[in-house]
C-alpha cells in the first residue's frame, strides 16, 4: 500500500525507560513506512542536526546540564509547524519524555512542574496531531538488571553512580540498583498520569514480540 492511499501521521514520539527498545522500534517503523513510499525523517537520541535540543542529551554528551535558558520550547512549535506544512513523517526517539522531562524529575522538581512542562510541550506540538508510543516493561527491576547486564561496564557502574548522586535518589536515601529501580518505578507512575492527556499507545514488553509490536505501532501511525 502506497502512502498516497492512507493518511499517515506526521509526528511520532517513541518513548520508554532505558533498554525498552525505543531505537529498534523507531528504526523498524521508519523502514516500514519507507517501504510504503513514505518520506520519513527518523531522529535517534544522539543524531546530529536533531531538531530538538534537550537537557538529557546535553547531560549525556558533556556531563553537565546547560543553563535552562538554552532550552527554547519554541523549537517544539517550529517542529510542529514543519510537520503541518510538509509531507514528511518525523520520528523522534527519547526526545519528549526521557530527555526533556525526566531531567527535571531526576532533579526532584515538584511533580506539578514536571507535569506543566509536559503540558507546555504538548500545547506546542498539538497542531501536528502527534502520536506518543510508550514502551514499558512488565517488571521494572528485571528490566533494569537485564539492560545493565547487556550494556556491561563501564556503562553499568556509571549509570548506578549517576542515579545514586541525583537529587531524587539522595533525598530518599537510595543508592545503586535500588536507586535506579525506584526512580523508574516512580517515573512510570508519573507517566501513567500524563499519558491519558495525549493520544498515545502503550506497548508492554515489546522485545517479546517485535513483529507484533511493529504491527501495532504501524497500525496506529497509519490510521490517523
Amino acid at each position: 500500500m502506497q502512502q498516497s492511499d492512507m493518511r499517515m501521521r506526521r509526528l511520532i514520539l517513541i518513548e520508554g525507560m532505558i533498554g525498552a527498545g525505543k531505537s529498534t522500534t523507531a528504526e523498524r517503523l521508519a523502514a516500514r513506512l519507507t517501504e510504503d513510499g513514505g518520506d520519513v525523517y527518523v531522529n535517534l537520541e544522539f543524531a546530529d542536526h536533531h531538531p530538538i535540543r534537550t537537557p538529557g542529551v546535553d547531560l549525556a554528551r558533556t556531563g553537565t546540564k546547560a543553563p535552562e535558558r538554552l532550552y527554547d520550547l519554541g523549537q517544539w512549535q517550529a517542529l510542529a509547524e514543519r510537520c503541518v506544512r510538509g509531507s514528511q513523517t518525523v520520528i523522534l526517539e527519547s526526545t519528549f519524555l526521557q530527555n526533556s522531562m525526566m531531567p527535571l524529575f531526576i532533579d526532584d522538581a515538584p511533580l506539578a512542574a514536571v507535569k506543566e512542562l509536559f503540558a507546555e510541550i504538548t500545547r506546542r506540538i498539538v497542531p501536528a496531531a502527534p502520536l506518543l508510543v510508550y514502551l514499558r516493561p512488565s517488571d521494572v527491576a528485571a528490566a533494569i538488571r537485564r539492560v545493565h547486564a547487556e550494556r556491561g561496564e563501564p556503562w553499568s557502574s556509571r549509570n548506578y553512580a549517576f542515579v545514586s548522586a541525583c537529587s531524587w535518589a539522595r533525598r530518599r536515601g537510595f543508592i545503586g540498583e535500588r536507586a535506579v529501580v525506584e526512580l523508574y518505578r516512580a517515573w512510570e507512575q508519573l507517566v501513567d498520569e500524563v499519558l491519558p492527556t495525549v493520544e498515545s499507545i502503550v506497548v508492554t514488553d515489546p522485545k517479546r514480540d517485535w513483529t507484533g509490536t511493529l504491527q501495532r505501532v504501524y497500525d496506529a501511525v497509519s490510521s490517523a
